[in-house]
């Protein structure tokens, strides 16, 4: 595509023809039901000759959204390398690259004809956070002409982030069997996850924190106002809505249920009784422990919406078995945290538990090959980075020495 063609284009008309091949009931999806019905009655071999259409709308409408990314990097549209990459409008809604990458890769994009951008192309089975995870490496690589750099901040992402979930999983994993095993010896109420700070606070932190923490947790909760108290770690006068002594121990739905009830037996209407319902089980939870709940909901959406992009379970799990594992584990483990954060019982703590081990296991295995090679690799960064350095001096001092000769009247 010429200079010429990219001013007078429009990204939008692109995309939408794009759209019409490969959109929800449009082209491509008329031809898969055709070939799936066909296959149904045994005729499939008589829409042989079309065939290829499935394969071209694919390839054109990927090829019409590059070329309105194009454009739209032209434009400084932040986005435009994610399109150009072949992912859709839709997919990218709420969403954004990283200022830093955003400049490599729009520039990348917007000088195609002149630059090499197949490296922004999404690969098989890679979802928006992989292909973010991977740019950011492969950008580096690209500005450094070092692949082993662009390596070492792929390697430290992943393994970073590996170290900031795993642990915890881990800790849910041991503190949800801890919790089930005094259910059912001692008989004692399950306590929802993410509320330890709450527990610590009110002169009842749990046996594993330290008894000079748990002292001074104390003494803080103490000295604070109980309606401040209060709202950060939940009302316990209404935990007996759901036959509970404190706040951390109750089923927020159990809560809000009674309490809707006990409004609708006083004479109030569905609606009020179910706004009323739903503010005392925000009151119980407080707001640390319901943060936590809109944090681990948004964390399963993500989660899910990347399992979903890696396409066909069978294939990706061919594709990168220990990945997909941890990735499936993951959604699970955070639905099911989520679950005992609103209701702790031993089937919603027994799932966490369960599906904290799994995540936990299974991102170690996914990421073991890294971790072992992450100290040579980060030693040959080094070592490069060394002697860039050294090159630098080495001219500076050149540059230092031919500048004085140059001033130098008697050189």
């Amino acid at each position: 595509m010429g200079d010429s063609s990219k001013r007078m284009g429009n990204p939008e008309d692109l995309e939408h023809l794009a759209k019409l091949l490969d959109g929800r009931g449009n082209l491509q999806d008329k031809l898969d039901e055709a070939f799936t019905r066909a296959s149904n009655l045994g005729v499939r071999d008589k829409l042989s000759p079309l065939k290829p259409m499935q394969s071209w709308t694919r390839e054109t409408s990927t090829d019409l959204r590059r070329r309105g990314a194009i454009l739209r990097a032209e434009n400084g549209d932040p986005l435009a390398a994610a399109l150009y990459a072949g992912f859709k409008p839709e997919d990218l809604k709420g969403k954004q690259l990283p200022p830093d990458i955003m400049l490599i890769a729009n520039a990348s994009v917007a000088n195609g004809d002149k630059f090499d951008s197949e490296w922004l192309k999404r690969q098989p089975g890679e979802t928006y956070q992989d292909w973010i995870e991977r740019v950011q490496s492969d950008a580096v690589a690209k500005v450094s002409g070092n692949k082993n750099l662009g390596e070492v901040v792929g390697d430290y992402i992943d393994i970073t982030a590996m170290a900031s979930t795993v642990p915890g999983a881990f800790k849910m994993a041991a503190a949800g069997t801890m919790g089930l095993i005094k259910r059912f010896r001692k008989g004692e109420f399950l306590k929802a996850p993410g509320t330890t700070l709450a527990q610590i606070l009110k002169g009842k932190a749990p046996s594993y924190i330290p008894a000079r923490i748990a002292r001074l947790g104390a003494s803080i909760g103490a000295r604070t106002p109980s309606a401040v108290l209060n709202v950060l770690t939940g009302k316990d006068s209404y935990a007996i809505l759901a036959g509970n002594r404190w706040a951390w121990e109750a089923n927020l739905l159990k809560v809000g249920k009674n309490a809707s009830a006990l409004n609708r037996a006083a004479g109030a209407s569905k609606l009020s009784a179910f706004t009323s319902g739903a503010g005392t089980a925000l009151r119980t939870a407080g707001w640390w422990r319901a943060t936590g709940i809109g944090g681990s909901v948004l964390a399963t959406g993500i989660g899910a919406f990347d399992v979903i992009q890696e396409g066909n379970p069978v294939e990706a799990f061919k594709r990168d078995k220990a990945g997909y594992v941890s990735k499936v584990s993951g959604v699970a483990f955070n639905a099911s945290l989520t679950a005992a954060m609103i209701a702790p019982n031993p089937i919603t703590i027994g799932a966490a538990a369960v599906t904290g081990v799994v995540y936990g296991v299974s991102s170690i295995v996914d990421n073991w090959d890294k971790v072992k090679q992450f100290p040579g690799k980060v030693a040959d960064a080094g070592a490069w980075a060394g002697k860039k350095v050294a090159e630098g001096a080495g001219k500076l001092a050149d540059g230092a020495k031919k500048l004085g000769s140059a001033l130098n009247p008697f050189d």
